[in-house]
């Protein structure tokens, strides 16, 4: 099985996310498992050495998987596709950044191999869902078809912190891209698009089932999450762990007792989405 991250851009904090989501990896997956990070900063990943794949890829290769419509997250489904072609006997568990592993992972590699498909967790119906973009979306492409498929009131949003691609049914990734492209032609509003995608290509070659029992997603304490990832990796740096050292360091965490989401009042919201358009105006790496 071929565990993959996709980074790129200058944030640093979305780097120490994925080198600290890789350590949780090395404690959980098997010795066959392939850990590949497709980065266009390579220099980055040194320190794993021969541990890990690394594939390059550069700003050219990144804006021609945006694709005509320059969708900046038909990218994630392009490097799927990658590893697909390279490794088309293997199932493929993607991982975005902000995610750690929790649990062994010994019968999520076994359902993969046998032809079942995974997202990180079923987020609901489209059609019930609650927030503002959702509710676009849904009347958006409500009793519409997409690459054939047609989008109905029990059509489910999955999250897409994690994916888990059987190798029996990699040939969904085409799928994935074709709806993609054509919400982005419909002109779906974009925020979920790539998400959605994934949603309903995946359940059309099994019935998603969740990973949230094995994977935590932080994607809703961010702030805290990285708060904490930093100072561990200072101090594995200042006091020159070895790579050992620091995996037995994250075994003896219990990562479970932070928070992986926290409700923020509108106050908040409004001041932090402030501070990022101020940054933004003044250069745009800045944003968060």
């Amino acid at each position: 099985m071929n565990i993959v991250y996709l980074v790129f851009g200058d944030n640093l904090e979305n780097y120490q996310q994925v080198y600290f989501s890789i350590y949780t990896a090395f404690i959980h997956k098997g010795d066959e498992d392939k850990i590949i990070v497709i980065t266009e900063n390579t220099s980055l990943f040194q320190y794993f050495e021969d541990k890990i794949e690394v594939i390059s890829i550069d700003r050219k290769i990144i804006e021609e998987w945006e694709g005509t419509h320059k969708f900046f997250w038909r990218v994630k489904i392009k490097a799927l596709e990658l590893i697909a072609q390279k490794y088309p006997s293997d199932p493929i568990l993607y991982l975005d950044g902000d995610t750690f592993f929790f649990q062994n992972i010994d019968a999520l590699r076994r359902s993969l191999f046998q032809g079942q498909n995974y997202m990180h967790v079923n987020e609901g119906k489209l059609s019930v869902l609650p927030t503002k973009t959702e509710k676009l979306m849904w009347n958006q492409i409500k009793n519409k078809s997409y690459a054939g498929i047609e989008i109905d009131k029990n059509t489910c949003m999955w999250n897409a912190g994690l994916i888990g691609v059987s190798n029996k049914h990699l040939e969904c990734l085409k799928l994935t891209l074709s709806i993609n492209d054509a919400l982005c032609a419909d002109n779906v509003t974009r925020r979920l698009i790539e998400q959605f995608s994934f949603s309903v290509s995946l359940n059309e070659y099994s019935k998603l089932l969740p990973a949230k029992d094995v994977v935590g997603h932080y994607w809703g304490n961010k702030e805290q999450w990285n708060l904490i990832i930093s100072d561990f990796l200072k101090e594995c740096f200042m006091k020159d762990y070895s790579f050992e050292q620091v995996i037995s360091k994250i075994q003896e965490m219990d990562l479970r007792q932070y928070p992986i989401w926290v409700r923020r009042s509108n106050t908040q919201k409004r001041l932090k989405n402030f501070i990022n358009s101020f940054y933004k105006d003044l250069k745009p790496e800045y944003a968060k």
